[in-house]
């Protein structure tokens, strides 16, 4: 049902306010910035337009009727009310301040999450970050639920409530220690050696467990190659799935940037793997209903940022999604 348009406005209010405060048209209209007689007719005007007589003039000014205190009460309610929302909307409209709540899964977590904390601490010193790790079928439940602001994962849901954008696509490789290099590794280019999908049934692997979002896209991988993994060992650690690698006591698949600390100390060697290659993409994900502050909108943007430095530096074999596929900034409050 539409709301009836009040009778009187706030500029309205607040002429009548000022008058009440200085008990007298003269002053009233100093303090204004305006002509008397243009005040004089504004009083008018809203005494017709609300049906009462508001003052009684008299040669020391006017005096408020019983209807002119209990509008001159109620205006300055109104007109301070107004003011603060105006201040409100303009800080939000400019500044990046209050919670955000932030879910990245494990290998995104180990990119992201101390370069992300020191760019919020430097440049949005407002701004209260939290960071969660977790499974992507956990993240879409927490940002369902409104648990967390932004999120990213490795899958896509059909879900009308939960926007999907796709913000990076990489690679998956082979990883090993650099004593337990199989055989069937094609070294036609020792700069980028490969592994072909039909030689992985004979690798003992250690991978998440199938809920898990990176277990998924190899599972989807295995099944379009049309092989059978042998999966030795589920643990839904990434760094002990690490460990396990680089001890040698089993195979895994993961992105380099998950590696990037192992790779770089000759801990783990990694391998292509190809015909078919096997690629994977993370998603922003937000809750469509959810207003977007621009405190979450900040550190969306400082993410995007942090994944480009990152493939840049690292050289990762990972794309980053352009900019022009997210939300544009909105102008909303910040969360409280």
């Amino acid at each position: 049902m539409a709301r009836e348009l009040p009778a009187l406005d706030v500029r309205q209010l607040h002429y009548f306010v000022t008058l009440a405060e200085q008990g007298s048209i003269s002053s009233a209209a100093t303090a204004l910035h305006m002509a008397q007689p243009s005040l004089s007719e504004n009083l008018m005007r809203l005494e017709k337009r609300l049906g009462v007589q508001l003052v009684v003039r008299s040669a020391r000014g006017v005096m408020l009727t019983q209807a002119g205190q209990l509008l001159a009460e109620h205006g300055r309610q109104i007109v301070d009310a107004t003011g603060r929302a105006i201040n409100e909307i303009r800080h939000a409209g400019n500044d990046a301040r209050g919670p955000v709540a932030v879910g990245l899964p494990p290998s995104l977590g180990l990119l992201l999450s101390v370069p992300l904390a020191e760019t919020i601490q430097s440049e949005y010193p407002e701004v209260r970050l939290r960071i969660t790790e977790g499974m992507s079928g956990n993240i879409a439940e927490w940002i369902e639920e409104e648990r967390m602001d932004l999120g990213y994962v490795y899958e896509v849901h059909d879900n009308h409530d939960l926007i999907f954008q796709p913000v990076m696509a990489e690679k998956l490789f082979l990883a090993t220690a650099p004593d337990n290099i199989p055989d069937c590794v094609d070294w036609t280019d020792p700069a980028a050696p490969t592994i072909k999908g039909v030689d992985l049934p004979s690798l003992p692997l250690a991978l998440p467990a199938s809920s898990h979002g990176a277990r998924k896209v190899v599972e989807r991988f295995a099944r379009g190659a049309g092989i059978k993994l042998n999966i030795i060992v589920e643990i839904d650690s990434l760094p002990q799935l690490i460990t396990m690698a680089t001890r040698a006591s089993a195979y895994t698949i993961l992105p380099h940037a998950a590696v990037i600390n192992e790779v770089a100390a000759g801990t783990i060697r990694l391998f292509e793997i190809v015909e078919p290659t096997m690629t994977r993409s993370a998603f922003m994900l937000r809750k469509r209903s959810r207003p977007i502050t621009r405190a979450s909108f900040a550190v969306q943007q400082s993410i995007g940022i942090i994944i480009q430095e990152m493939i840049e530096r690292f050289q990762l074999d990972a794309a980053f999604i352009s900019e022009d596929a997210r939300l544009n900034p909105p102008v909303e409050k910040d969360n409280k």
